[in-house]
């Protein structure tokens, strides 16, 4: 568990901030004698850790990576295939590729860009508000720059 911990930890930096305040704020609590709070801060800290082993260990996740076309001394242009990027904690969590650069891929990078891809107005306030108020402003728009 410590291995998968230590490599989580040393690519996902945040997490690993949010594990050691936790563990302070514990020996903090635990100083001033405030158990129920310590123990509830414990129990976080715990729960974190338990949760990051749980989604990294003995997984692997496949990316691929569009290529771009190549067009060749005759002008016949031809796509290569995608390239093909395995990650998982034990075998190659990172890769490095011929140009130099490290690629790492894993649950949180998904979760992330499926956070960050999110339109919260449509969230908030639903698809179809989102998409009616949009399609008014972009038709009052059209209907200014038409009357100039």
């Amino acid at each position: 568990m410590f291995e998968v911990l230590k490599t989580f930890y040393t690519t996902h930096y945040n997490f690993a901030a949010l594990s050691l305040l936790l563990l302070l704020l514990f020996i903090f609590l635990m100083t001033k004698k405030n158990v129920r709070v310590g123990i509830v801060v414990l129990a976080a800290f715990v729960a974190l850790n338990v949760i990051l082993f749980k989604k990294t260990d003995g997984k692997a996740w496949t990316i691929y990576i569009d290529q771009p076309a190549v067009t060749d001394i005759y002008g016949q242009r031809t796509t290569p295939p995608p390239l093909e990027m395995t990650f998982s904690v034990k075998k190659n969590w990172t890769i490095t590729d011929e140009k130099g650069e490290v690629h790492h891929w894993c649950w949180f990078d998904a979760a992330w860009d499926r956070f960050a891809s999110t339109d919260v107005v449509a969230w908030i306030w639903g698809e179809n508000a989102s998409k009616k108020m949009m399609k008014s402003s972009e038709s009052r728009l059209n209907e200014d720059s038409g009357s100039n």
